[in-house]
């Protein structure tokens, strides 16, 4: 997508970056591509040292969860309010510098890349590849071999999509910056690992016992009794198509990586700061950067609300109220007065989440 973004809308600098890699507070690598081909990884928080002994070219800065500090970097997730909230994961930053990338690779999610600064030559292959095609014994999924079928060079403001399995090879012309905008795609295996440990977690005391077609000429055997006794004992638990998986799911979904928990604010709001707060309609709520919010329905006259991996029963009237909150990382405050004025139970909700630290209120011009 070309000139999809306008090239000034990437505020931060290389140098920035940089410094940011320097923090505990963010995830970070350098990948260095020696003379002989090979990569090498480091992984951060680095130091100045770190940098000012880098070669001149082929090495990569990458950072992760840029959009959870940086609002001028969280703003860019509006441009893609085409996509469900709960399926962003982050916006990673890269620094290359010439002939500077990863390898060739393929990636197990979605990928909006948008181009900050520079250029960077794009090529992607229509091939299928498996473990068996990756370097062996590095840290880095790196393709040891490639086929280019497809490429193309994208400037300040441009945007290339890769679906989830697509082969690709990013290549610096030049230092530049490239903005990657991840989804979560959670496999088979993790949702079943995580589904299954909450199964255990509400089994009860409940014990197999002797089935009625015990036969006392072969004790050892295991009749169909047993089997049926077994299964009936699991039977009992949820399955997949019933009200406890939505919640479940719910809660896995807009559960937040272990550092990304929000702590509440210093001071709690009541009823009365909330009505004064509101008749000055001033700036705003924001959303946490950290929160991950999502809603579904649960029967004809309840809702359920998620946010930070856990749930909120709701009457089917705030459901305006709700889609509001989930659906913009920020609000102004004309919307939520109509809210409130429309359905005053809103008020409730919007404080629990304001004195949770969910939304915060924001001055004007922030």
């Amino acid at each position: 997508m070309r000139a999809a973004l306008p090239a000034d809308c990437f505020e931060l600098t290389a140098a920035e970056l940089a410094g940011l890699a320097c923090e505990s507070e963010f995830e970070s690598r350098l990948i260095i591509e020696h003379a002989d081909g090979s990569h090498e990884l480091r992984h951060g928080p680095f130091a100045d040292a770190d940098f000012a002994r880098l070669p001149q070219t082929h090495w990569t800065l990458l950072v992760q969860d840029v959009d959870k500090f940086v609002p001028q970097v969280a703003n860019l997730i509006d441009s893609f309010d085409f996509v469900p909230g709960w399926r962003i994961d982050d916006i990673m930053i890269s620094f290359a510098t010439d002939e500077g990338g990863v390898g060739p690779h393929t990636d197990a999610y979605d990928v909006f890349l948008m181009q900050a600064a520079g250029r960077r030559r794009w090529r992607i292959s229509e091939r299928k590849y498996t473990d068996e095609d990756l370097i062996p014994d590095l840290d880095q999924r790196i393709l040891s071999r490639f086929d280019t079928h497809q490429e193309w060079v994208l400037e300040p403001g441009d945007i290339l999509y890769l679906p989830p399995g697509v082969a690709h090879w990013g290549t610096a012309e030049g230092d530049c910056m490239t903005y990657s905008l991840g989804f979560r795609a959670p496999s088979q295996q993790e949702l079943a690992s995580d589904w299954f440990q909450h199964l255990v977690s509400i089994c009860d005391e409940k014990r197999l016992t002797d089935p009625n077609d015990l036969s006392s000429n072969d004790l050892a055997q295991l009749t169909s009794g047993v089997r049926d006794q077994a299964a009936n004992l699991l039977k009992s638990l949820p399955t997949t198509a019933s009200d406890d998986f939505q919640l479940w799911l719910g809660r896995y979904l807009t559960d937040p990586k272990p550092q990304f928990h929000i702590d509440p604010p210093e001071e709690a709001w009541n009823m009365i700061d909330l009505a004064g707060w509101l008749e000055t309609r001033s700036g705003g709520l924001i959303r946490h950067p950290f929160a991950r919010l999502a809603w579904a329905r649960t029967s004809e006259d309840r809702v359920m609300f998620f946010y930070q991996g856990e749930s909120l029963s709701q009457p089917q009237d705030l459901v305006e109220a709700i889609r509001l909150v989930a659906g913009n990382r920020r609000i102004e405050s004309s919307r939520i007065a109509e809210v409130v004025s429309t359905t005053p139970a809103a008020a409730e909700l919007l404080l629990q989440l304001i004195n949770e630290g969910i939304l915060e209120p924001v001055e004007d011009g922030l």
